[in-house]
Protein backbone atom coordinates (compact mmCIF):
# COMPACT_ATOMS: atom_id res chain seq x y z
CA UNK A 1 0.00 0.00 0.00
CA UNK A 2 2.72 2.56 0.92
CA UNK A 3 4.33 2.07 -2.60
CA UNK A 4 0.89 2.51 -4.05
CA UNK A 5 0.92 5.93 -1.81
CA UNK A 6 4.51 6.75 -2.52
CA UNK A 7 3.92 6.19 -6.38
CA UNK A 8 0.59 8.20 -6.47
CA UNK A 9 2.70 11.16 -4.29
CA UNK A 10 5.26 11.39 -7.21
CA UNK A 11 2.48 11.53 -10.11
CA UNK A 12 0.88 14.24 -8.53
CA UNK A 13 4.18 15.88 -7.70
CA UNK A 14 4.73 15.69 -11.65
CA UNK A 15 1.31 16.65 -12.41
CA UNK A 16 1.64 20.21 -10.35
CA UNK A 17 5.16 21.00 -11.77
CA UNK A 18 4.02 21.36 -15.11
CA UNK A 19 2.08 24.82 -14.83
CA UNK A 20 0.69 24.85 -18.41
CA UNK A 21 -0.59 21.14 -17.60
CA UNK A 22 -2.22 22.50 -14.86
CA UNK A 23 -3.88 25.24 -16.41
CA UNK A 24 -4.72 22.50 -18.99
CA UNK A 25 -6.74 20.20 -16.27
CA UNK A 26 -8.65 23.21 -14.08
CA UNK A 27 -8.85 26.21 -16.90
CA UNK A 28 -9.65 24.77 -19.87
CA UNK A 29 -12.40 22.94 -19.45
CA UNK A 30 -14.64 25.97 -17.66
CA UNK A 31 -13.51 27.70 -21.18
CA UNK A 32 -14.90 25.47 -23.47
CA UNK A 33 -17.99 24.43 -21.30
CA UNK A 34 -18.73 28.32 -21.43
CA UNK A 35 -18.37 28.36 -25.58
CA UNK A 36 -19.15 24.91 -26.22
CA UNK A 37 -22.53 25.84 -24.39
CA UNK A 38 -23.42 29.05 -26.51
CA UNK A 39 -21.79 27.63 -29.46
CA UNK A 40 -23.83 24.66 -29.70
CA UNK A 41 -27.57 24.77 -29.71
CA UNK A 42 -30.60 23.39 -31.36
CA UNK A 43 -32.60 26.59 -31.56
CA UNK A 44 -32.94 28.89 -34.58
CA UNK A 45 -32.96 32.76 -33.95
CA UNK A 46 -33.12 35.92 -35.97
CA UNK A 47 -34.25 34.22 -39.46
CA UNK A 48 -34.25 36.30 -42.15
CA UNK A 49 -38.09 36.92 -42.93
CA UNK A 50 -39.18 38.72 -46.59
CA UNK A 51 -43.23 39.44 -46.40
CA UNK A 52 -44.98 39.29 -48.96
CA UNK A 53 -48.22 40.86 -48.14
CA UNK A 54 -50.77 40.75 -51.10
CA UNK A 55 -53.49 42.53 -47.99
CA UNK A 56 -52.10 45.43 -46.98
CA UNK A 57 -54.69 45.34 -44.56
CA UNK A 58 -54.70 45.88 -40.40
CA UNK A 59 -55.04 42.32 -39.78
CA UNK A 60 -51.73 41.71 -42.35
CA UNK A 61 -50.30 44.21 -40.40
CA UNK A 62 -50.42 42.42 -37.02
CA UNK A 63 -49.72 39.31 -38.57
CA UNK A 64 -45.99 40.53 -39.31
CA UNK A 65 -46.16 42.16 -36.10
CA UNK A 66 -46.65 39.20 -34.26
CA UNK A 67 -43.51 37.20 -36.09
CA UNK A 68 -41.15 40.09 -35.87
CA UNK A 69 -42.14 41.07 -32.35
CA UNK A 70 -40.07 37.77 -31.58
CA UNK A 71 -36.00 36.73 -31.83
CA UNK A 72 -36.74 33.84 -33.99
CA UNK A 73 -37.71 36.21 -36.59
CA UNK A 74 -35.89 39.51 -38.39
CA UNK A 75 -37.69 41.45 -40.80
CA UNK A 76 -35.59 41.22 -44.13
CA UNK A 77 -38.49 43.83 -46.13
CA UNK A 78 -41.61 43.70 -47.80
CA UNK A 79 -42.65 43.40 -51.13
CA UNK A 80 -45.25 42.29 -53.31
CA UNK A 81 -43.12 40.15 -56.03
CA UNK A 82 -42.68 36.92 -54.77
CA UNK A 83 -39.81 36.47 -57.03
CA UNK A 84 -37.97 38.82 -54.69
CA UNK A 85 -37.84 36.35 -52.18
CA UNK A 86 -36.20 33.85 -54.30
CA UNK A 87 -33.55 36.18 -55.46
CA UNK A 88 -33.49 37.10 -52.03
CA UNK A 89 -32.70 33.26 -51.07
CA UNK A 90 -30.48 33.12 -53.83
CA UNK A 91 -28.24 35.64 -52.45
CA UNK A 92 -28.87 34.53 -48.99
CA UNK A 93 -30.26 37.48 -47.82
CA UNK A 94 -33.73 35.84 -47.19
CA UNK A 95 -34.52 32.48 -45.20
CA UNK A 96 -37.95 32.28 -45.02
CA UNK A 97 -40.92 34.27 -46.85
CA UNK A 98 -44.52 34.97 -45.39
CA UNK A 99 -46.71 35.34 -48.60
CA UNK A 100 -50.17 36.89 -47.06
CA UNK A 101 -52.95 36.63 -50.04
CA UNK A 102 -55.25 39.01 -51.00
CA UNK A 103 -58.58 39.67 -48.74
CA UNK A 104 -56.56 37.36 -45.72
CA UNK A 105 -58.04 40.11 -43.29
CA UNK A 106 -61.80 39.66 -44.26
CA UNK A 107 -61.85 36.36 -44.90
CA UNK A 108 -60.94 36.14 -40.85
CA UNK A 109 -63.45 38.59 -40.00
CA UNK A 110 -65.90 36.56 -41.90
CA UNK A 111 -65.17 34.10 -40.42
CA UNK A 112 -63.77 31.98 -43.65
CA UNK A 113 -60.32 29.79 -43.57
CA UNK A 114 -57.89 32.14 -45.09
CA UNK A 115 -54.30 30.72 -45.77
CA UNK A 116 -51.30 32.09 -45.87
CA UNK A 117 -47.95 30.75 -47.57
CA UNK A 118 -44.68 30.11 -46.07
CA UNK A 119 -41.69 29.70 -48.08
CA UNK A 120 -38.32 28.26 -46.21
CA UNK A 121 -35.19 27.98 -47.66
CA UNK A 122 -34.43 24.17 -47.51
CA UNK A 123 -30.28 24.31 -47.67
CA UNK A 124 -30.02 23.69 -44.34
CA UNK A 125 -33.08 20.97 -43.70
CA UNK A 126 -33.24 20.98 -40.08
CA UNK A 127 -32.88 24.73 -39.84
CA UNK A 128 -36.00 25.50 -42.39
CA UNK A 129 -37.94 22.74 -40.16
CA UNK A 130 -37.47 24.10 -36.78
CA UNK A 131 -38.50 27.84 -38.33
CA UNK A 132 -41.08 26.41 -40.08
CA UNK A 133 -42.42 25.08 -36.77
CA UNK A 134 -41.91 28.22 -34.92
CA UNK A 135 -44.25 29.65 -37.79
CA UNK A 136 -47.14 27.40 -37.40
CA UNK A 137 -47.26 28.22 -33.32
CA UNK A 138 -46.94 31.92 -34.23
CA UNK A 139 -49.93 31.15 -37.19
CA UNK A 140 -52.21 29.13 -34.46
CA UNK A 141 -51.46 31.85 -31.45
CA UNK A 142 -52.45 34.78 -33.79
CA UNK A 143 -55.57 32.96 -34.73
CA UNK A 144 -56.40 32.19 -30.95
CA UNK A 145 -56.04 35.38 -29.95
CA UNK A 146 -57.62 37.16 -32.72
CA UNK A 147 -60.34 35.07 -32.05
CA UNK A 148 -60.51 36.13 -28.23
CA UNK A 149 -61.17 39.99 -29.27
CA UNK A 150 -64.18 38.90 -31.23
CA UNK A 151 -67.04 40.90 -29.97
CA UNK A 152 -69.40 37.85 -30.25
CA UNK A 153 -66.36 36.05 -27.84
CA UNK A 154 -66.59 32.74 -29.73
CA UNK A 155 -64.14 31.66 -32.27
CA UNK A 156 -64.89 32.44 -36.25
CA UNK A 157 -65.87 29.22 -38.05
CA UNK A 158 -62.72 29.18 -40.00
CA UNK A 159 -60.87 28.66 -36.42
CA UNK A 160 -60.88 25.30 -34.91
CA UNK A 161 -63.41 24.75 -31.73
CA UNK A 162 -60.66 22.65 -30.17
CA UNK A 163 -57.93 24.27 -28.55
CA UNK A 164 -54.82 22.17 -27.91
CA UNK A 165 -53.11 23.32 -24.25
CA UNK A 166 -49.40 22.45 -24.57
CA UNK A 167 -47.04 21.95 -21.58
CA UNK A 168 -43.38 20.95 -21.66
CA UNK A 169 -42.15 18.39 -18.58
CA UNK A 170 -38.82 18.92 -17.54
CA UNK A 171 -37.71 21.63 -19.78
CA UNK A 172 -41.09 24.17 -19.85
CA UNK A 173 -38.65 26.87 -21.74
CA UNK A 174 -37.34 24.75 -24.46
CA UNK A 175 -33.86 25.82 -23.50
CA UNK A 176 -31.15 24.16 -25.38
CA UNK A 177 -28.42 24.23 -22.90
CA UNK A 178 -30.84 21.96 -20.70
CA UNK A 179 -30.29 19.76 -23.12
CA UNK A 180 -25.96 20.06 -24.34
CA UNK A 181 -24.82 21.38 -21.47
CA UNK A 182 -25.22 18.33 -19.57
CA UNK A 183 -23.66 16.77 -22.72
CA UNK A 184 -21.01 18.89 -22.52
CA UNK A 185 -19.81 17.92 -18.80
CA UNK A 186 -19.62 14.31 -20.77
CA UNK A 187 -17.42 14.63 -23.13
CA UNK A 188 -15.27 16.89 -20.68
CA UNK A 189 -15.42 13.95 -18.39
CA UNK A 190 -13.66 12.56 -21.63
CA UNK A 191 -11.41 14.23 -22.79
CA UNK A 192 -9.13 14.68 -19.47
CA UNK A 193 -8.97 11.29 -18.00
CA UNK A 194 -8.53 9.82 -21.43
CA UNK A 195 -5.85 12.01 -22.61
CA UNK A 196 -3.97 12.12 -19.23
CA UNK A 197 -3.63 8.72 -18.45
CA UNK A 198 -2.44 7.66 -22.21
CA UNK A 199 -0.36 10.48 -22.58
CA UNK A 200 1.58 10.00 -19.04
CA UNK A 201 1.90 6.19 -19.26
CA UNK A 202 3.33 7.44 -23.05
CA UNK A 203 5.78 10.02 -21.52
CA UNK A 204 7.06 7.53 -19.39
CA UNK A 205 8.22 5.25 -21.80
CA UNK A 206 9.35 8.23 -24.75
CA UNK A 207 11.94 9.08 -21.59
CA UNK A 208 12.64 6.01 -20.95
CA UNK A 209 11.67 6.02 -17.16
CA UNK A 210 9.00 2.92 -17.64
CA UNK A 211 11.68 0.39 -17.97
CA UNK A 212 13.54 1.74 -15.08
CA UNK A 213 9.95 1.69 -13.31
CA UNK A 214 9.55 -2.00 -14.62
CA UNK A 215 12.53 -3.31 -12.58
CA UNK A 216 11.75 -1.35 -9.88
CA UNK A 217 10.14 -3.74 -7.16
CA UNK A 218 6.66 -2.39 -7.91
CA UNK A 219 4.32 -4.68 -9.13
CA UNK A 220 2.21 -4.10 -12.32
CA UNK A 221 -1.06 -2.90 -10.55
CA UNK A 222 0.69 -1.21 -7.94
CA UNK A 223 2.08 0.74 -10.93
CA UNK A 224 -1.07 1.43 -12.63
CA UNK A 225 -2.68 2.15 -8.99
CA UNK A 226 0.14 4.91 -8.45
CA UNK A 227 -0.19 6.16 -12.33
CA UNK A 228 -4.32 6.27 -12.67
CA UNK A 229 -5.53 7.14 -8.98
CA UNK A 230 -4.32 10.92 -9.62
CA UNK A 231 -6.07 11.30 -12.83
CA UNK A 232 -9.21 9.90 -11.35
CA UNK A 233 -9.01 11.94 -8.58
CA UNK A 234 -8.60 14.98 -11.26
CA UNK A 235 -11.25 13.59 -13.80
CA UNK A 236 -13.96 14.01 -10.31
CA UNK A 237 -12.65 17.66 -9.33
CA UNK A 238 -12.85 18.31 -13.02
CA UNK A 239 -16.86 16.89 -13.06
CA UNK A 240 -17.18 19.34 -9.63
CA UNK A 241 -16.05 22.68 -11.32
CA UNK A 242 -18.07 22.02 -14.57
CA UNK A 243 -21.13 20.95 -12.47
CA UNK A 244 -20.65 23.88 -10.37
CA UNK A 245 -20.50 26.10 -13.21
CA UNK A 246 -23.64 24.66 -14.84
CA UNK A 247 -25.93 24.80 -11.78
CA UNK A 248 -24.95 28.42 -10.66
CA UNK A 249 -23.96 30.21 -13.94
CA UNK A 250 -26.06 28.25 -16.58
CA UNK A 251 -28.49 27.50 -14.01
CA UNK A 252 -29.07 23.82 -15.50
CA UNK A 253 -31.49 22.69 -12.48
CA UNK A 254 -30.22 19.12 -11.15
CA UNK A 255 -33.66 17.27 -10.10
CA UNK A 256 -30.96 14.44 -9.37
CA UNK A 257 -28.95 12.89 -6.84
CA UNK A 258 -25.18 13.90 -6.70
CA UNK A 259 -24.19 11.11 -5.29
CA UNK A 260 -25.92 8.71 -7.43
CA UNK A 261 -23.99 10.90 -10.05
CA UNK A 262 -20.55 10.44 -8.85
CA UNK A 263 -21.06 6.98 -8.34
CA UNK A 264 -21.98 6.05 -11.66
CA UNK A 265 -19.26 8.40 -13.31
CA UNK A 266 -16.91 6.06 -11.61
CA UNK A 267 -18.43 3.43 -13.82
CA UNK A 268 -17.89 5.51 -16.79
CA UNK A 269 -14.13 6.60 -15.51
CA UNK A 270 -12.94 2.92 -15.85
CA UNK A 271 -14.05 3.27 -19.44
CA UNK A 272 -12.19 6.57 -20.26
CA UNK A 273 -9.21 5.33 -18.69
CA UNK A 274 -9.13 1.74 -19.21
CA UNK A 275 -9.08 3.65 -22.95
CA UNK A 276 -6.17 5.47 -22.08
CA UNK A 277 -4.31 2.82 -21.04
CA UNK A 278 -4.68 1.25 -23.74
CA UNK A 279 -4.39 3.55 -26.23
CA UNK A 280 -0.72 3.52 -24.04
CA UNK A 281 -0.34 -0.04 -25.15
CA UNK A 282 -0.57 0.84 -28.98
CA UNK A 283 1.95 3.82 -29.06
CA UNK A 284 5.10 5.09 -28.99
CA UNK A 285 5.24 8.47 -28.72
CA UNK A 286 3.05 11.66 -27.35
CA UNK A 287 2.00 12.76 -30.29
CA UNK A 288 0.86 9.28 -31.78
CA UNK A 289 -1.20 8.72 -28.33
CA UNK A 290 -3.18 12.01 -28.56
CA UNK A 291 -4.28 11.43 -32.35
CA UNK A 292 -5.51 7.91 -31.45
CA UNK A 293 -7.07 9.22 -28.65
CA UNK A 294 -8.92 11.82 -30.79
CA UNK A 295 -9.71 9.15 -32.86
CA UNK A 296 -11.80 7.16 -30.34
CA UNK A 297 -13.06 10.84 -28.77
CA UNK A 298 -14.70 12.16 -31.90
CA UNK A 299 -16.18 8.20 -32.69
CA UNK A 300 -17.52 8.37 -29.45
CA UNK A 301 -19.03 11.63 -29.39
CA UNK A 302 -20.81 11.66 -32.68
CA UNK A 303 -22.05 7.90 -31.71
CA UNK A 304 -23.59 9.33 -28.25
CA UNK A 305 -26.50 10.97 -29.35
CA UNK A 306 -24.86 14.56 -28.33
CA UNK A 307 -25.30 15.91 -31.32
CA UNK A 308 -26.90 13.43 -33.33
CA UNK A 309 -30.39 11.95 -31.92
CA UNK A 310 -29.05 8.22 -32.40
CA UNK A 311 -32.89 7.64 -33.47
CA UNK A 312 -32.21 9.40 -36.63
CA UNK A 313 -28.87 7.06 -37.48
CA UNK A 314 -29.49 4.21 -39.86
CA UNK A 315 -30.36 0.97 -38.50
CA UNK A 316 -26.70 -0.31 -38.46
CA UNK A 317 -25.00 2.78 -37.01
CA UNK A 318 -28.05 2.62 -34.21
CA UNK A 319 -26.55 -0.65 -33.20
CA UNK A 320 -23.06 0.27 -33.60
CA UNK A 321 -23.26 2.59 -30.62
CA UNK A 322 -24.06 -0.04 -28.67
CA UNK A 323 -20.46 -0.40 -27.95
CA UNK A 324 -20.34 3.21 -26.97
CA UNK A 325 -20.08 3.86 -23.96
CA UNK A 326 -20.09 7.27 -23.85
CA UNK A 327 -23.94 6.37 -25.30
CA UNK A 328 -24.57 5.27 -21.93
CA UNK A 329 -23.60 8.19 -19.55
CA UNK A 330 -24.85 10.74 -21.88
CA UNK A 331 -28.33 9.37 -21.65
CA UNK A 332 -27.24 8.81 -17.43
CA UNK A 333 -26.33 12.07 -16.60
CA UNK A 334 -29.45 13.79 -18.45
CA UNK A 335 -31.46 11.89 -17.02
CA UNK A 336 -30.21 12.66 -13.64
CA UNK A 337 -30.08 16.24 -14.63
CA UNK A 338 -33.52 16.73 -16.25
CA UNK A 339 -35.45 14.14 -14.64
CA UNK A 340 -34.10 13.30 -11.33
CA UNK A 341 -34.17 9.62 -12.07
CA UNK A 342 -33.06 7.47 -9.47
CA UNK A 343 -31.26 4.32 -10.13
CA UNK A 344 -34.22 1.97 -10.87
CA UNK A 345 -34.67 3.75 -13.88
CA UNK A 346 -31.22 4.12 -15.48
CA UNK A 347 -30.37 0.25 -14.72
CA UNK A 348 -30.82 -0.09 -18.97
CA UNK A 349 -27.79 1.97 -19.57
CA UNK A 350 -26.05 1.61 -16.26
CA UNK A 351 -25.52 -2.22 -16.86
CA UNK A 352 -24.25 -2.13 -20.08
CA UNK A 353 -21.71 0.96 -18.99
CA UNK A 354 -21.11 -1.06 -16.02
CA UNK A 355 -19.93 -4.03 -18.00
CA UNK A 356 -18.11 -2.31 -21.02
CA UNK A 357 -16.22 -0.33 -18.48
CA UNK A 358 -14.87 -3.22 -16.40
CA UNK A 359 -14.33 -5.21 -20.02
CA UNK A 360 -12.24 -2.41 -21.08
CA UNK A 361 -10.56 -1.87 -18.12
CA UNK A 362 -9.60 -5.08 -17.47
CA UNK A 363 -8.34 -6.15 -21.02
CA UNK A 364 -6.27 -3.01 -21.69
CA UNK A 365 -4.59 -3.76 -17.83
CA UNK A 366 -3.96 -6.91 -19.55
CA UNK A 367 -2.38 -5.80 -22.63
CA UNK A 368 0.03 -3.15 -20.35
CA UNK A 369 1.44 -5.84 -18.26
CA UNK A 370 2.20 -7.89 -21.53
CA UNK A 371 3.57 -4.83 -22.82
CA UNK A 372 5.98 -3.76 -19.96
CA UNK A 373 6.51 -7.66 -18.82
Amino acid sequence: MRRIVHMTQKEFRQVFRDKPMVAIIFAVPIVQLFILAFAITTEVKHTKLMVVDYDRSTVSKDLVLAFVHTDRFDLAGHTTDLREVREGMRGWEVQMGLVIPAGFGADLVRGLKPQVQVVSDGVDGNSSGIATGYAHGILAGFGADYAAVQDSGAPPAGLSSVRMEERMWYNPDLSSQQFMVPGIVVVLLTILPMMLSAMSLVKEKEIGTMEQLSVTPLRKHQLLAGKLIPFLFLSYVELAIVTTVAVLIFRIPMNGSYMLLALLALLYLFATLGLGIFISTITRSQQQAMFVAWFFMVFMIMMSGFFIPIENMPPVLQKLTHLNTMRYFMSIIRDIFQKGSSLPFLLRDVVPLAAFGLTIFSVSVLAFRKRVG
